[in-house]
């Protein structure tokens, strides 16, 4: 490399003497150490434990000012490229600061930017540094779900299939809180389980396949106004990050969707030995169970 800084200096380009690398498997760039050999990129040593520290006495502070806020939404924007599933957790800091009519004045923290804080927060302490370096093509796999609450859900990953059954008495356990919208984002996160099952692959976006418009909102903006579903998208969004993949949602008929009619409790043309057995996380054992054969 010096040989190089040197020849430019001969060839007439201006070169800094000082600020450049010599040629190694990672190199810093943009605030982050990048390596070429394994694909990865993470943030220098010592930075997430500052960030880490940072985000705990901000949210320690009993008021802020507007600059507070412009310096800690630019320090999550730029980890954000590491974690892009968490850039939906910065909407509120924007809408906050816009609505700031004075600027010199301080403001109480408002209760959705606290939410999204104890989200980036918990995410930060527990996520896997290392990151493999995403490809921001989608990749399209055949995954398709739908749900019914007649009979429950259904999704298809190629020709691969799981179904799911709905308990008699589900609406009551849920004292009549959650419904469709509810159990269409689930239908997201068992679809996610199913890829973990079938071993996925780190650093891709999977095209899923729905014939709901408000689920595909909900998973172009990460958030709804309903709770359920919201609290839904937080356990989504750690199985997201811990398996260092995103999804994008694509608009599908409910007579293209091969998902429908597994949702109905219909199973023809679909081979047991084809299903994706699962282990039903806890929280929804009380709702559902899954059926193979």
């Amino acid at each position: 490399m010096d040989d190089i800084v040197a020849l430019s200096g001969v060839l007439g380009v201006k070169t800094n003497n000082e600020k450049f690398s010599a040629f190694a498997p990672e190199q810093k760039y943009i605030g982050f150490l990048w390596n070429g050999v394994d694909k990865t990129v993470r943030l220098p040593q010592g930075k997430l434990f500052e960030r880490v520290d940072q985000l705990k006495k901000f949210l320690d502070q009993q008021t802020y000012s507007y600059n507070n806020i412009e310096v800690m939404v630019g320090r999550l924007n730029h980890v954000s490229y590491l974690l892009p599933q968490l850039r939906c957790y910065l909407c509120s800091f924007y809408r906050w600061l816009k609505s700031w009519a004075i600027k010199s004045a301080s403001r109480t923290l408002p209760q959705d930017v606290k939410e999204d804080l104890d989200r980036w927060f918990h995410t930060l302490i527990t996520f896997k540094e290392t990151r493999l370096i995403p490809n921001p093509a989608p990749t399209k796999i055949g995954w398709m779900g739908d749900a019914s609450t007649g009979f429950g859900i259904g999704v298809m990953i190629g020709r691969r299939w799981a179904q799911f059954q709905l308990l008699q008495d589900w609406k009551e356990r849920t004292n009549q809180e959650r419904g469709i919208a509810w159990l269409e984002t689930v239908t997201i996160r068992l679809g996610l389980l199913m890829l973990e099952s079938l071993g996925i692959k780190q650093g891709k976006t999977f095209i899923v396949w729905i014939d709901n418009t408000t689920t595909k909102g909900a998973i172009r903006k990460r958030k709804s106004k309903d709770k359920w579903v919201n609290k839904e998208w937080k356990i989504i969004q750690d199985i997201l990050v811990r398996l260092q993949v995103d999804i994008e949602a694509r608009r599908v008929t409910s007579a293209e969707n091969r998902a429908d009619a597994l949702s109905r409790g219909v199973r023809d043309g679909h081979e047991w030995q084809r299903a994706i057995p699962i282990h039903l996380p806890t929280d929804l054992e009380q709702y559902m169970f899954q059926i193979l054969y």
